[in-house]
């Protein structure tokens, strides 16, 4: 997921997952809660029964229940047990017994079931927004914190962290600028409920003759609904792909172009600019400069500015190579028009990328698809990192639908991962990887049960779904993945092994709970195995004849590798300046498409697009909020962590147990720069990346 969130106190795993659902498709629940709130120990009486309604209102109840008892604790009585891990047990449990409700809001084909999700959803934010502003509960861990206990690295950790969500949260403030800021909390889940909704409920289509549609393999078109003689295209982010890099006719990719950036239009429009002025003002309770400062604070960045460094110090060397791209691009568009004068349009790019590949490097990306069935790719998935982890993935599917546990629908599969040296179970992970009406309609990995040690015998293990939206087979074909939609496949699952891997035993520091800038960088590390000859060797071949991937194609794939790769660098560029923008305006008075107009023109060397709304369909400004910039971020760090593999094997198992024993493992119990020194014996740096874009270092 990139999949990706607010974080939530005492809670950093979970404020990848919680935030994250609020991000995926969910809808506006009208508040049952006043915003004329007590304080003290009857913070959280809202109301006679504020969960009467709620889907998950036992799961709810239960945590408030053990809430309380914490808070009960005479103060000379604290231990780690009945303070501090009492609540990391609290969080556990709710998130164990009510997450997988909310989750099915994403995946499940009965309405009504989506429906109870989504209420659960909001319920459970709400929960996470209004805990941590119990004075009472506060109290309670700092009471136990003046103890002085003796406690281990990660339990420290963990104290730390807890005190810092409290002092975040505005506790250490008056009651006054305290219930405004839950108000302010609970307005935002509402509205961040219904931005994420108008996306994943748009039904913007574009109707196109099949004339408009020349180029586009039958194959495909074949897969699309017709009616009044027009082919349906949906705006769908694998029918757009397709459309841009096969489609002859400019017009209609421009048409299809213009369709996307309408998603969810004007109304997400007025959505968003409420949630900016409520999250500047929060920032100015807080007593921020900006929201963004509030954020990136404790994040590996530290601060907006040093965003801004960053962007400053790489925008000129990938400016460097996107001007030598645009040029590249723009003289195929000439060569293959025959008009001299041709501009170069950003809907060009994914077309002319396609006619490079074709006509310098010998590829085609159609005919690359034949080689990259499903199930040969995700058997290959699953044997690289099978050997590179020493682990074993098996097949449970059948075995759970007949115990009855959830099984959505009839695509969808379950395994365990097991440990080859250990013989010991490490979790287990869902599969649902093609579209279908009401799902969640990009690509994420959604925890769903939380590592948690209770005792020295009774262990959580961790629970994933990998919920894709990969091309779909058709009546003669199976589905065929392009190479990009391999390379997510790679990127998803090494979410799902992060979260599976952690050896940490508090919930609220394991898995994928790291600074949210870097929570992409061991994900986008292994995407680099799908680019190595000998791995694509393994599994990419011939649908109907199993001839393996020629070597000529294979070498001409990753010679056009950089093909582009500065605009594409740019374009993450810019919406993480856009997302920075929106959120650094100390007023919150942000008229949204100018600044994204005016972001553009600054970061982006085409002409921008009239009458589309680029933030709108912008699903990471609900979860991602002025935190964009780690995905560029984090590929620093990837790609220097990956340099290790490049140097000594990508199949080495002394560097990938290191990997997982110094990194994936261990959670947010270790400063992440730390992490990386640590894994890769020196200081970090950018040289691998920007060779990765494939740029000369002097």
């Amino acid at each position: 997921m990139r999949p990706a969130m607010k974080a939530l106190p005492a809670l950093r795993s979970v404020s990848l997952v919680l935030t994250a659902t609020a991000l995926f498709g969910c809808q506006s629940n009208e508040p049952r809660t006043s915003a004329s709130l007590p304080t003290g120990k009857d913070a959280v009486v809202l109301q006679e029964d504020p969960y009467q309604d709620s889907p998950v209102a036992g799961a709810l109840r239960r945590a408030d229940a053990a809430l309380d008892a914490i808070v009960a604790v005479p103060d000379g009585e604290r231990t780690y047990a009945n303070t501090l891990g009492a609540l990391d047990d609290t969080v556990a449990a709710m998130f164990r017994d009510a997450r997988m409700t909310g989750f099915l809001s994403d995946v499940s084909t009965d309405a009504a079931e989506r429906e109870l999700g989504l209420q659960a959803k909001s319920d459970m934010s709400n929960w996470f927004t209004r805990y941590v502003k119990r004075e009472d509960l506060y109290a309670a861990i700092k009471a136990f914190a003046k103890m002085g206990v003796a406690l281990s690295p990660d339990r420290a950790t963990f104290l730390e962290d807890t005190l810092r969500e409290f002092r975040r949260e505005g506790m250490d403030l008056g009651a006054e600028d305290r219930t405004r800021l839950l108000a302010i909390d609970e307005r935002l889940n509402e509205l961040g409920l219904e931005f994420s909704s108008n996306i994943a409920d748009d039904e913007t289509v574009v109707p196109l003759t099949e004339d408009e549609l020349a180029g586009v393999p039958e194959s495909f078109l074949a897969s699309l609904p017709r009616t009044a003689g027009l082919v349906v295209v949906e705006m769908t982010g694998s029918n757009l792909g397709r459309i841009l890099s096969t489609c002859d006719n400019e017009a209609t990719r421009a048409k299809v172009v213009l369709g996307y950036g309408r998603r969810a239009g004007a109304r997400n429009v007025r959505v968003i600019e409420k949630m900016i002025a409520l999250r500047a003002e929060k920032g100015r309770i807080l007593g921020y400069p900006t929201f963004a400062d509030s954020v990136i604070e404790d994040r590996m960045a530290k601060s907006a500015n040093r965003v801004r460094e960053f962007y400053k110090e790489l925008r000129p060397r990938l400016r460097q190579k996107s001007l030598a791209d645009f040029a590249e691009f723009e003289a195929a568009k000439r060569e293959h028009t025959g008009d001299p004068e041709a501009v170069l349009n950003s809907w060009d790019v994914s077309y002319y990328r396609s006619y490079l590949m074709r006509t310098k490097y010998a590829v085609d990306q159609e005919q690359v698809r034949e080689y990259f069935s499903m199930s040969n790719v995700q058997a290959g998935m699953f044997d690289v990192y099978q050997r590179l982890f020493g682990l074993r993935f098996e097949e449970i599917t059948e075995k759970a639908r007949s115990m009855g546990r959830p099984m959505w629908h009839e695509d969808v599969a379950l395994y365990e991962v097991w440990d080859t040296a250990t013989s010991e179970m490490l979790g287990e992970f869902y599969l649902d990887l093609h579209p279908r009406a009401g799902k969640y309609s990009h690509a994420a990995q959604f925890p769903l049960r939380l590592r948690k040690r209770w005792s020295e015998t009774q262990l959580d293990t961790p629970l994933v779904a990998l919920v894709c939206n990969f091309t779909k087979p058709t009546a003669d074909r199976p589905a065929l993945l392009s190479h990009g939609e391999v390379e997510t496949f790679f990127h998803e699952f090494g979410h799902c092994l992060h979260t599976i891997l952690s050896r940490v035993d508090i919930a609220s520091l394991a898995g994928t709970s790291v600074a949210r800038d870097f929570v992409e960088a061991p994900s986008q590390m292994l995407e680099n195995w799908i680019w190595d000859p000998t791995i694509l060797a393994g599994f990419a071949k011939h649908y109907e004849t199993g001839e393996p991937i020629s070597e000529e194609l294979v070498e001409g794939m990753i010679a056009a590798q950089n093909l582009g790769s500065g605009m594409s660098a740019e374009g993450q560029v810019y919406l993480g300046m856009m997302d920075l923008a929106f959120h650094s305006d100390p007023t919150g008075e942000v008229d949204t498409s100018a600044v994204a107009e005016a972001t553009y023109r600054e970061v982006r060397l085409f002409e921008p697009m009239e009458h589309v709304y680029r933030q709108a369909a912008f699903g990471h400004l609900n979860g991602y909020q002025a935190g964009y910039y780690g995905y560029l971020w984090s590929l620093v760090y990837a790609q220097d962590m990956f340099s290790r593999f490049h140097a000594e094997g990508l199949m080495s198992a002394d560097v990938a147990t290191q990997y997982r024993s110094e990194v994936l493992s261990r959670g947010g119990t270790r400063d992440e720069l730390d992490m990386v020194r640590s894994f890769l014996g020196r200081e970090p740096n950018s040289e691998a990346f920007l060779r990765h874009l494939g740029l000369e270092i002097d």
